[in-house]
């Protein structure tokens, strides 16, 4: 999953301080790249609940198009120079829904063998290089649109401002 700072540093968008527009990458993007962007785009805001938000992730990621919903992700796009590629996280469950079952996409396959587990999930990495791969990942991120659904959204406990315990408590 781990990509090279020369891989992050091709970013179309790196400055911080410049929020790109959602629909930039349409324009910014060579005809190709701005079509694949569309698809995804379009198929990920077509699934139930599916918000898109354009977050700075850091000095690594730089600019990325995160699609969740509510507060649990579905996936993050990056808009690069030469490519669209996305990054998206399954739980031990999840990935085990997704290899019973139906036979899944080699590309996918490949994304999961991949993908670092941190935690309670794996992060894979895939790059969209053609309209199969990007079917095939709209088809996970439709399945784990429907398995968020099934469960509740986790709460937050409660957090204690002003510092040493001594603040109200924020409920989210």
């Amino acid at each position: 999953m781990g990509r090279s700072s020369a891989y992050w540093k091709s970013n179309l968008y790196l400055s911080e301080d410049v929020e790109p527009d959602p629909a930039a990458p349409l324009t910014d993007l060579a005809p190709p790249l701005a079509e694949r962007f569309r698809i995804l785009r379009e198929g990920l805001l077509k699934l139930p609940g599916v918000g898109e938000q354009v977050r700075f992730m850091g000095p690594t990621w730089h600019w990325a198009w995160e699609y969740g919903v509510g507060n649990r992700k579905v996936c993050w796009l990056h808009l690069m120079k030469n490519s669209v590629d996305v990054t998206f996280t399954l739980s031990d469950s999840d990935e085990s829904r997704l290899t019973k079952g139906t036979k899944v996409a080699g590309v996918i396959a490949r994304a999961l063998v991949e993908g670092q587990r941190t935690g309670p999930v794996k992060w894979c990495w895939l790059g969209l290089s053609d309209r199969r791969s990007i079917d095939a990942f709209l088809n996970v991120a439709r399945r784990k649109v429907e398995w968020l659904a099934e469960r509740p959204a986790p709460r937050r406990a409660p957090r204690l401002h002003g510092g040493r315990g001594g603040g109200a408590a924020e409920a989210d």
